[in-house]
């Protein structure tokens, strides 16, 4: 007896490639062509233009249904949508030091919110977006609001982390050229991962002082601490610092308005001497830093964007109202810019011409000219997107 289709499916084929369709059973349905071929259609994969300094990847961890996250991929310089990535449950991203491939850190049940839990990276193509290959993270990674430092590659594109929290804090390191996982390092009772040269990166801990881990080529590691650098009951640093990764430089920023530089390009970082973003009357008038990803850095300027905003103690996670640009060499203040709307996140390109990138509490794309301040352009999309990621950070 030969089995039949249900009656939707034989709807639904209809539809789909006309009277050819209507065969009431799999077996004469079977050496059918498919419905495309009938239809004349071909199917291509279209492709991103070349990496540039202006793309802009946002990530949104989608928290009104947080069992997914979507990238999406923006062409900053002409403010328009490239592409939407989907990804899993709090996922995480980190950019090849040469653009050529994306690293989102996903994680996904077998049962959509529940059963077998899976977490790997997934390395897609920079340009088609096709999938190149998936690493499985044998120990997890921590599932959290997402956080740049989070998850990494080094900047000489040879390895890739992810943080966990399962109870003990490590970090899972992986050969990104073969894909391969390498191993963990254990930093007790640190978080974050600021890769430096080689073998090496360094993670802000509780007590206040830096860990750096260090390994051989057989994976034997070395953590070893520096400091206290600041205080982290009175005054604590930000999880997302102003990171010059090409040139080792980490500026930490704390509650107070504090900055704190770290050059974790040497076998042992330096620690610099502490300056403030406040003048007197900024101070008086309670200015501070605050936001989420609140600090970026313009490499070949030497400048320092941080998101500001007036507010008491303990206001660090409002939104800023402006951003203040450094200069790190002289450490003055050389420009202010007024947003049009309050800003959560930002972002700078690294180019001649460089762009600033806000994300506002609507929320929605701001994007503003460095050189004179003024705003270029405006986007809305997605509900909750939180992190941006820039090419050639």
């Amino acid at each position: 007896m030969k089995g039949t289709l249900p009656a939707t499916a034989v709807a639904c084929a209809m539809a789909w490639g006309g009277s050819a369709f209507a065969a009431q059973s799999l077996e004469e349905m079977k050496d059918l062509p498919p419905a495309a071929k009938l239809m004349g259609e071909q199917h291509t994969i279209a492709k991103l233009p070349a990496p540039h300094p202006k793309r802009v990847f946002v990530l949104e961890p989608l928290f009104p249904a947080i069992v997914a996250s979507k990238i999406w991929v923006i062409e900053g310089d002409k403010q328009e949508l490239g592409a939407v990535m989907s990804a899993g449950y709090c996922a995480n991203m980190a950019l090849a030091p040469d653009q050529s491939e994306i690293y989102v850190f996903d994680t996904y049940w077998d049962k959509g919110f529940r059963g077998r839990r899976s977490d790997f990276i997934t390395t897609y193509d920079s340009q088609d977006l096709t999938i190149k290959s998936d690493t499985d993270l044998p120990k997890g990674r921590f599932l959290v609001v997402p956080k740049k430092q989070n998850a990494d590659a080094s900047p000489d594109g040879k390895w890739l982390f992810s943080y966990n929290l399962a109870p003990a804090t490590t970090v899972s390191v992986i050969d990104a050229k073969t894909k391969k996982y390498a191993g963990e390092v254990e930093i007790a009772g640190c978080g974050l991962i600021f890769p430096g040269r080689g073998n090496r990166f360094s993670s802000v801990c509780s007590d206040g002082t830096l860990a750096t881990a260090q390994w051989d080529d057989k994976f034997k590691s070395t953590v070893t601490r520096q400091g206290p650098f600041f205080d982290s009951e009175n005054d604590p640093v930000f999880e997302h610092a102003g990171f010059d990764r090409r040139q080792g430089k980490v500026h930490f920023i704390t509650y107070d308005g504090n900055v704190i530089p770290v050059d974790i390009a040497q076998d042992k970082p330096a620690i610099g001497t502490k300056w403030s973003l406040l003048g007197a009357e900024d101070a008086k008038e309670e200015w501070r830093p605050g936001g989420w990803q609140l600090a970026a850095v313009h490499r070949a300027t030497q400048r320092l964007f941080v998101l500001m905003h007036k507010g008491p103690k303990w206001t660090h996670k409002q939104a800023g109202e402006e951003v203040w640009v450094f200069d790190l060499n002289s450490r003055k203040r050389v420009q202010r810019i007024e947003l049009k709307e309050h800003a959560t996140t930002i972002a700078v390109s690294q180019d001649a011409d460089p762009y600033l990138f806000t994300q506002t509490e609507k929320p929605s794309l701001i994007t503003y000219n460095v050189q004179d301040g003024k705003e270029v352009g405006e986007m809305s999309f997605g509900i909750t997107p939180f992190l941006m990621f820039v090419g050639d950070e």
